[in-house]
């Protein structure tokens, strides 16, 4: 009979499965998971973690069933608590978590979620607490990508990499999930190789209208203003009501802590903790939305360059070309704290219209 592993859940990282594996009995004391969204880099920290205090891989046991709940006493979650993680919660949480002894055995792991997102002041207080940690804890740093302010804290790290999932992975676990084909591949087009938004967008019942609307923008443009303010604001709607979906996702979310309130109990419950993080990734969500409406009329943009023909005119097909790069600019903007309607209205006002 085949044990059941804590990797298990995790879907399309052959690579760094091998990796973790070979680490399991590995003496480093500090890891830099680094991937985008949705990868799975999470639930293989946590799997990575329970490995590191029980053992094994087992998930049947008691020590990975609450490592893996994210409800174990020796294995803290650290989120961030605004904007980023700043000076004072790198000293007063991540440190001091650092500096106590493990309650049930003999290593106790710190999983920090957005790694990437560390203040400026707070990279010389942990570089310290890395290098020279009590033996028994075991650092897990996930991070979206290794910034080159992050150049020396990575060095001290052991680093695991990790890819977008692809398109064909996630139709197969949505179908093994009870996703019908057909829908498993319309969602898996558009969720960017990320597994987690993928089964919030199978509940989104608004995708095949939002999509649409994306792909028919081009056609509907008419270099006016008053049609690029109209239409960037029937856009924005559409994302906002895609949002429905995610906020249940949330509800369950919330549902599973009151159960873990029953269990621990009310003193250090995380509510207030749980609920900044929804609204982070809420917004997060959101802009996902956007950059995959980007994504698509990059795509119609594009084809549009690749079918013109000799008889089209040159500066037509020059402003499918500008029409692109403006796209992508919008795409990179989208990661500063930008009006989103402003910056969809100029872009709208921008972009050609291509004749059906």
């Amino acid at each position: 009979m085949v044990t059941a592993s804590v990797y298990d859940a995790v879907i399309g990282q052959e690579y760094s499965l091998t990796k973790l594996r070979a680490l399991a009995q590995s003496p480093a004391h500090a890891y830099l998971f680094v991937g985008p969204s949705g990868c799975g880099k999470e639930i293989a920290a946590r799997a990575f973690a329970a490995v590191r205090l029980q053992g094994s891989e087992d998930s049947t046991q008691r020590t990975a069933d609450l490592v893996l709940r994210s409800i174990h006493v020796d294995v803290h979650e650290v989120e961030r608590e605004g904007a980023g993680i700043s000076m004072d919660q790198a000293r007063d949480e991540i440190i001091k978590l650092a500096e106590r002894s493990a309650v049930e055995g003999s290593t106790r792991a710190i999983i920090v979620h957005d790694f990437h997102l560390l203040a400026d002041g707070a990279r010389a207080s942990l570089l310290k607490t890395i290098e020279e940690p009590d033996g028994q804890t075991v650092m897990i740093m996930l991070s979206d990508d290794v910034p080159d302010t992050m150049i020396t804290i990575a060095s001290r790290c052991v680093r695991i990499d990790f890819v977008p999932i692809s398109d064909e992975l996630i139709v197969q676990q949505l179908v093994a999930e009870g996703i019908a084909p057909d829908k498993a591949q319309a969602v898996a087009h558009v969720a960017a190789g990320d597994l987690e938004r993928a089964r919030v967008l199978v509940n989104d019942s608004s995708l095949t209208a939002r999509t649409a609307l994306f792909a028919d923008i081009p056609q509907r443009l008419d270099g006016t203003t008053s049609r690029a303010i109209a239409l960037a604001a029937e856009l924005l709607g559409a994302v906002e009501s895609s949002l429905v979906a995610f906020e249940a996702k949330q509800a369950k979310e919330l549902e599973e802590l009151e159960d873990r309130v029953k269990y621990l109990g009310e003193r250090g419950s995380g509510r207030k903790l749980l609920g900044d993080k929804h609204k982070r990734e809420l917004r997060r969500y959101r802009t996902d939305e956007l950059r995959s409406g980007l994504r698509l009329l990059t795509l119609v943009y594009s084809e549009a360059f690749k079918h013109s023909t000799t008889a089209t005119a040159m500066y037509q097909t020059e402003s499918y070309v500008r029409a692109v790069k403006k796209l992508r600019d919008a795409n990179v903007a989208l990661s500063r704290n930008v009006n989103e309607k402003l910056l969809f209205e100029n872009l709208l006002m921008s972009l050609p219209n291509i004749a059906l």
